[in-house]
């Protein structure tokens, strides 16, 4: 059954019954995160709440198009933030690292 919050409008899906019944809907419900920050949450919450790790195949998928539906995000941005969850246990940005050679200065001559 889709549980829905009243006081905050939101919803939360209980089975993975309802994930497919939303993901057959194509798009009819999204998420309405602000900020990276609370997009990045929900996912963790959803993958926590449906026990991604130990879900079998298909409803690994199931769920990895639940979350491109809902989010926006694309299907390898939301793979790369799974695998992120799957290594530390958290959906976190990986912040960027600027790869530069070294500056080496010379006297002049």
């Amino acid at each position: 059954m889709l549980e829905i919050d009243h006081q905050h409008g939101r919803f939360r899906t209980t089975s993975l019954e309802q994930l497919r019944a939303l993901v057959a809907a194509n798009g009819v419900v999204r998420f309405a995160g602000q900020r990276r920050d609370e997009v990045y949450g929900w996912m963790e919450r959803t993958l926590v709440r449906h026990e991604y790790a130990g879900l079998p195949r298909p409803d690994k998928g199931v769920v990895r198009l639940y979350l491109t539906q809902m989010t926006g995000l694309s299907r390898a941005q939301v793979t790369r933030l799974i695998t992120g969850y799957q290594q530390t246990g958290r959906v976190t940005a990986v912040s960027y690292q600027r790869i530069r050679f070294p500056t080496i200065y010379t006297p002049r001559m």
